[in-house]
């Protein structure tokens, strides 16, 4: 038995990737309600990932200093400009590419990625480490919070108020 094919989806389909035989209940298709919110919950997941920008500007205002902190690290001492201008680059172009939600999927996957990283390299490895640190939050708590805002995103991508849902359908 041979299924037929699917015409395109329209943009209330926008969300469904594959056809679902479940989602038609007796012949009546079942609208998407949660489309729209959905979509605000990914732009707002968005913009939340804008507070790294300042970080990055931070490090960008005095660059000797940042250079110098990455050579104090293991890692970085091997190439310390190349890493200090890599996380300051990530920590700049990123959030703004998940903003505007251009290239959102490797964009938020490679932030994640920077932020686990991070998280790993230069928090776990601390002397004095604790789980929980002052005030009873987890200790490295940014770096996880900003890991927590992109892994979403990897896995939904922009929703349709995106460059990436304008450059896949031509419109918004």
């Amino acid at each position: 038995m041979q299924a037929e094919p699917r015409e395109d989806p329209g943009p209330e389909d926008y969300h469904h990737d594959v056809h679902d035989d479940w989602a038609d209940l007796d012949g009546f298709p079942v609208p998407e309600v949660h489309a729209r919110s959905l979509d605000l919950g990914l732009f707002l997941l968005r913009l939340g990932t804008l507070l790294l920008v300042t970080r990055g500007l931070d490090k960008a205002v005095d660059l000797p200093a940042w250079v110098r902190d990455v050579d104090d690290h293991v890692l970085g001492a091997q190439a310390p400009e190349l890493v200090a201008w890599m996380v300051l680059l990530g920590q700049v172009a990123l959030p703004v590419l998940l903003a505007l939600g251009l290239f959102t999927r490797p964009a938020a996957f490679l932030l994640a990625a920077m932020m686990a990283a991070t998280w790993v390299l230069t928090v776990y490895p601390r002397l004095d480490y604790t789980v929980l640190g002052e005030g009873g939050a987890p200790t490295g708590e940014d770096s996880l919070l900003y890991l927590a805002l992109a892994l979403p995103l990897v896995f939904t991508g922009a929703g349709r108020w995106s460059l990436d849902a304008m450059r896949a359908t031509g419109r918004p």
